[in-house]
């Protein structure tokens, strides 16, 4: 007779800097920032812990000339241990004028996952035991999502299933080794000006499941003349972070964070994540429609709203 346990452990996507580049959660997210944007992320989780997990990231997404629509994908490696995830998903989104300042974002996205589990790298009572034995491998499993987001230059609101579908990773006996369940994420960040030069933006990200354990993220920020970012942020009952980012040009800015677990889960010695973001309007029409504006507004004063939230 055999007994089998159940164990849960992280499956998603879990960022400390999610306020930086929401696209691998939420597919409305492609074209907010109104330029072709690129997204690099790296983040090593409990250092000096054998097998931890580590998440290597990159996105791109751009408007479509002088249109409403956007384009985008994503690459996703995780590993943890014996388990490894690639995840390809191409994205679309469509945005919508609500008023002057106000915009609503729709998309939806479609991708392939390939899982894969190392049994043989596993340290076993019986080596001689065939259930671990060899590469226990699922090559396709494909998935799609919806979200919506909703922005004004100091808020935002976005809603996402990135995957709507609940997977399972089989043997070749067909037990189940493995299940991915479907994540509701929530996100939302308000601006507040406190000064000529100086803003306070707090926000937030819930990812609500219904089989396992929900997580949910606070985060607060110090934004100083669009250039320096100082903050922190608190996973309940789990981590707190710090976060440094620095706007080193009008296109390039750089993001650090390092993690502190707490209560039972202080394990290793922190999360480090750093990222890398690069915005270009080199290839893109100048496109009005998508702009924030004013009431009343002169001609030619009509370029000087705001392009994007990408200093949100």
């Amino acid at each position: 007779m055999i007994n089998h346990q159940v164990f849960y452990g992280q499956d998603d996507l879990v960022t400390s800097q999610y306020m930086q580049n929401q696209l691998m959660v939420n597919p409305a997210y492609a074209g907010v920032r109104n330029s072709l944007s690129i997204h690099a992320m790296s983040r090593q989780q409990w250092l000096g812990i054998e097998g931890a997990p580590s998440t290597y990231a990159l996105s791109v997404h751009s408007p479509l000339n002088k249109r409403m629509a956007s384009l985008g994908g994503s690459i996703l490696n995780y590993q943890s241990g014996p388990l490894m995830h690639n995840q390809l998903s191409f994205v679309y989104s469509y945005l919508l004028k609500i008023n002057y300042q106000m915009f609503i974002s729709l998309g939806v996205s479609a991708g392939a996952h390939h899982h894969s589990v190392g049994l043989s790298s596993l340290t076993v009572i019986d080596n001689n035991d065939p259930s671990f034995v060899g590469e226990a491998s699922n090559n396709f499993s494909p998935n799609f999502g919806v979200g919506t987001f909703l922005y004004s230059p100091d808020f935002y609101l976005g809603v996402s299933v990135p995957q709507l579908l609940n997977s399972e990773f089989k043997d070749d006996s067909g037990g189940i080794i493995y299940q991915q369940f479907r994540t509701l994420y929530l996100s939302s960040g308000y601006s507040i000006g406190i000064g000529k030069d100086v803003y306070i933006k707090p926000s937030i990200m819930s990812r609500i499941r219904q089989e396992v354990s929900s997580s949910h993220d606070v985060n607060l920020q110090f934004l100083y003349k669009n250039m320096f970012w100082l903050g922190a942020s608190y996973r309940i009952n789990t981590a707190a972070a710090a976060l440094l980012n620095v706007q080193v040009s009008k296109n390039l800015a750089v993001c650090y964070s390092y993690d502190f677990p707490l209560g039972s889960n202080n394990v290793g010695f922190g999360s480090h994540e750093i990222s890398l973001t690069i915005d270009s309007n080199k290839f893109l029409r100048r496109n009005r429609h998508r702009m924030f504006g004013k009431k009343k507004v002169k001609k030619e004063q009509d370029d000087e709203g705001m392009r994007s939230i990408r200093q949100f």
